[in-house]
């Protein structure tokens, strides 16, 4: 489970009214109506049925609610979409490098640098980023944003009480519902978290609690991480340039520390967190790291939507759909009980056990269905060409309906 995300801080108004909806389509749920000149934090853009929208949070009456609206009622929606797109190119074609002082006259920030780190992100190069993050705030501390990224670049390195610190100080200058949520999701891992204990493996940096799980289990698990990474990134083709964090708790503490809906067994946010589901670590730990670390390989490699991330990560953790799931999954298609794969882009953590469970197997049907029909080398070259998907879930949405 997790789908991650740079956090992408962008306060603006809307210019028109419109309707907060809890998907990108016309007809999904009205969350409530909102006015012209309404302040919303951008979370996101996403590309629905019905043309772009994005994923906002509003204050009212003193509460933050999420939805999603139209792209075209958000002022300075080109602004956003232009840094965006700035920060994907960072990404994908320049080349890693240390700290550099921030671009433009002394005191201000430097734009290239914060994509830069933005890009590197998204990429999991969180060290990197969180030290150009920190040359930028040698030169100007007075930016919330920068301070907002650092602390996302800390909590990603694992470094979860400089990253309370960035988001305090950025909150001290700019409110934030984005930075509040955060700050106080990581004040809850912080305090629920006892998995002091750590080991340095070829691609992760492993910490676990000593209480659940002993020095020799934790020495044993380091190099199915390791191994797992290869496997998935072989079969993907993604890489890690720096290590991942990967942690494992106890199942409450893990449910307390990640803040996870109850049925959920692990968590991607930059980091690998899991639950110990077992008295001791075993087929279902492996099974519960190897789909965390395909979300991880995603994570590097683009922007995926929820359906694809959770079904190749069932695949490719060995887990199968039992027939009679299948025909189960297959009547609510033909009966146009099940939504398309196009509207299921977005997390599934938020569901209810019953919906996960439905969307996780439709999910994992639609991807077992890529394998019969494109197979491994397919698979890999879709990563590789993206623009594909569209046609692709097209062509899987009938082939779930047969």
């Amino acid at each position: 489970m997790g789908l991650p995300a740079v956090v992408l801080l962008s306060l603006s108004t809307l210019n028109s009214a419109a309707d907060l909806r809890d998907a990108c389509h016309p007809d999904a749920g009205l969350v409530r109506k909102l006015a012209a000149g309404e302040a919303v934090d951008i979370r996101f853009s996403v590309a629905g049925e019905a043309g772009d929208c994005f994923k906002v949070v509003v204050q009212h009456d003193g509460h933050s609610t999420e939805g999603y609206v139209p792209a075209r009622a958000v002022n300075g929606r080109e602004e956003y979409e232009r840094a965006r797109a700035e920060a994907r190119s960072v990404a994908s074609t320049e080349p890693a490098a240390g700290p550099r002082p921030p671009a433009g006259p002394a005191g201000s920030v430097g734009p290239d640098a914060v994509s830069k780190a933005m890009g590197l992100l998204q990429q999991n190069r969180n060290g990197e980023a969180l030290a150009i993050l920190e040359a930028v705030l040698r030169a100007n501390r007075r930016d919330a944003t920068v301070l907002a990224l650092a602390g996302q670049a800390a909590r990603q390195s694992d470094r979860i009480r400089d990253a309370i610190a960035y988001w305090q100080e950025s909150l001290e200058m700019a409110h934030s519902p984005v930075v509040e949520r955060l700050l106080k999701q990581a004040q809850q891992e912080l305090a629920a978290d006892r998995s002091s204990q750590q080991l340095i493996g070829m691609r992760f940096s492993f910490r676990y609690d000593d209480r659940s799980v002993t020095p020799d289990q934790a020495r044993s698990l380091v190099p199915v991480l390791d191994s797992e990474w290869a496997r998935v990134a072989e079969l993907l083709g993604c890489r890690s340039e720096e290590r991942i964090a990967a942690i494992i708790q106890p199942r409450d503490a893990y449910l307390k520390a990640a803040g996870a809906a109850e049925w959920s067994g692990g968590q991607y946010d930059g980091r690998i967190r899991v639950a110990l589901l077992e008295p001791t670590p075993g087929e279902e730990t492996r099974q519960t790291f190897a789909h965390e670390i395909v979300h991880a390989c995603l994570a590097q490699t683009g922007s995926w939507p929820a359906w694809f991330h959770e079904g190749l990560a069932q695949k490719l953790s060995g887990r199968t759909l039992p027939t009679s799931q299948i025909a189960v999954i297959k009547q609510m298609a033909r009966t146009h009980q099940l939504p398309s794969l196009g509207t299921m882009g977005q997390t599934f953590a938020r569901m209810s056990a019953h919906h996960a469970q439905i969307a996780y197997a439709t999910a994992m049907l639609a991807v077992d269905l890529l394998y019969q029909h494109y197979g491994p080398d397919g698979v890999r070259s879709l990563i590789q060409s993206p623009e594909r998907l569209a046609q692709v879930t097209t062509q899987l949405d009938a082939w779930l309906r047969e």
